[in-house]
């Protein structure tokens, strides 16, 4: 919980004529975060600001405006929501957001160490959760630790997650210039624990960057301590590169849950980030298929202990010849049954295929919900990982109720998008705006090369297929159907 014993000379006074701050919440490298009242909405929020002293620093300013970029846009129930931006007429930068009971995880793992395998699991899909929908927007955090991962604590609702500052998230193409000023002037873009190889090697980060940084705070949680340690930040930083992930305790191997975890841990926890998870998607499917095995435990503490003794053990302990003579005959039918039980099966044995999945993207002139089946997959713009069954329907919903059904009959190569101009307006001429993130895609249109990168306009017909191209991004393939007038599409590029 806050402490609320600490003073602050501007507790008890009127904040830009409308937040009457009630107390100060915590003190950052950059600025303070307060607890007030908007008098306007009449509402609690958390109240963040920039130091005077930094107002003309514009390296710090640019790092401060981004946080609020970043969580302009998402909306996710995992990521603490922005209210408001603004600036007093001193030029105090500031911004509002929701004001969140509880505790962050660092403080909660200062108390308890250790948590239980399945509380912790269930903290790490949550958070996955809220980073796949910053993902999807092309947002990376870059930051990711337990002091930003903040556990909502409340008397009437379960316990929550809400992930925490975005200020060195990675929006835009000009973040790799904004990094360079922030380290310059002494900044650290990441905690040293839970920096990935990438970042430490000063190498471009994507989504894989924050599935590592998860992978070693889930390891903490389980373990107590991070992966890799040192006690200097060189010991740490060449431990993260060059040692090799400790195995797991003997005591645990028995365990078929715990072999699970180190599982998803040892993919999560690659030096190598082309060996990773691909996506967070990937990460927090396999995380949630573990969440609902554990949560489905009768005696959810068997994933914390070791085997119990089992009543054979207890059976031999007091040796006698006619128990030796029992446990021999027992020993040998049990042997006899399996070897008759391999060469029953040898024969049928066959390798189980693995389930194929593919990123799909989904796009339109304006937001509708996107549904397969029963179950609505998110609202457009949306990027989201399904499991490959050509062909099956996808119908892009409206508020109002209005459908639009988009059959997919082919499986894509790489990444297949589908756009649908829902709402046109007839014009003589139909165009398509075209634009990625970064920009400078090389654009195919039905098959023939367009002479113009993008961003660019294309005259829209009926339906037709794009291609989007750039060296080191996947290439995408995107079925657009027109109904006339202009439409947009804007989409950020993924890694391989």
């Amino acid at each position: 919980m806050y402490n609320h014993v600490d003073t602050d000379p501007l507790v008890g006074t009127l904040f830009d004529g409308r937040y009457l701050i009630n107390f100060i919440v915590g003190r950052g490298g950059m600025g303070n975060i307060y607890n007030a009242n908007d008098v306007k909405r009449g509402n609690i929020v958390a109240l963040k600001m920039l130091r005077p002293e930094f107002n003309e620093d514009e390296t710090i300013v640019r790092r401060f405006q981004r946080e609020t970029e970043a969580v302009s846009c998402l909306k996710h129930k995992n990521i603490c929501q922005l209210f408001d931006v603004g600036i007093t007429r001193d030029g105090i930068h500031y911004f509002t957001m929701e004001f969140l009971e509880g505790c962050a995880l660092d403080k909660i793992l200062k108390q308890r160490h250790m948590l239980p395998p399945e509380l912790a699991i269930h903290y790490m899909v949550e958070v996955a959760a809220g980073l796949c929908d910053a993902h999807n927007h092309g947002i990376i955090h870059r930051d990711m630790k337990p002091a930003n991962i903040f556990i909502v604590q409340t008397a009437n609702t379960p316990e929550f997650v809400k992930i925490l500052d975005f200020g060195v998230a990675k929006v835009d193409e000009d973040a790799e210039a904004l990094h360079q000023k922030l380290t310059n002037a002494g900044s650290t873009l990441g905690t040293p624990y839970y920096m990935s190889p990438e970042q430490i090697s000063g190498g471009e980060v994507d989504g894989r960057t924050d599935i590592y940084a998860l992978g070693v705070i889930l390891w903490e949680c389980l373990f107590g301590a991070p992966p890799f340690e040192g006690s200097t930040l060189i010991d740490i930083f060449k431990a993260t590169m060059q040692e090799k992930l400790p195995k797991l305790p003997p005591a645990l191997r028995a365990s078929k849950q715990w072999k699970q975890i180190y599982k998803i841990l040892e993919k999560a926890l690659q030096k190598d980030r082309n060996k990773r998870y691909h996506s967070m998607q990937a990460f927090l499917r396999d995380l949630s298929q573990l969440d609902t095995i554990a949560s489905g435990q009768n005696d959810k503490l068997v994933m914390m202990e070791t085997p119990p003794s089992l009543p054979v053990f207890h059976f031999l302990h007091t040796l006698t010849p006619a128990r030796i003579a029992i446990a021999g005959g027992i020993l040998c039918v049990l042997i006899a049954l399996t070897i008759v039980t391999v060469f029953a099966l040898m024969p049928q044995t066959q390798e189980t295929p693995q389930t194929t999945f593919h990123t799909y993207k989904f796009f339109s002139d304006t937001p509708a919900e996107i549904v397969l089946g029963d179950k609505t997959l998110g609202t457009t713009p949306l990027s989201v990982e399904l499991e490959e069954k050509i062909p099956f329907s996808i119908i892009f919903r409206e508020p109002n109720g209005s459908e639009h059904k988009i059959l997919i009959a082919d499986s894509p190569k790489d990444i297949t998008g589908y756009a649908v101009n829902l709402h046109p307006e007839h014009a003589e001429r139909p165009m398509l705006r075209v634009e990625t993130n970064p920009p400078g895609a090389d654009v195919t249109v039905d098959g023939a090369p367009f002479p113009v990168k993008t961003p660019c306009n294309i005259a829209a017909s009926l339906q037709m297929t794009i291609e989007l191209k750039l060296d080191g991004y996947r290439t995408e393939t995107l079925q657009v159907t027109t109904h006339g007038g202009e439409m947009k599409l804007h989409s950020n590029l993924f890694r391989p």
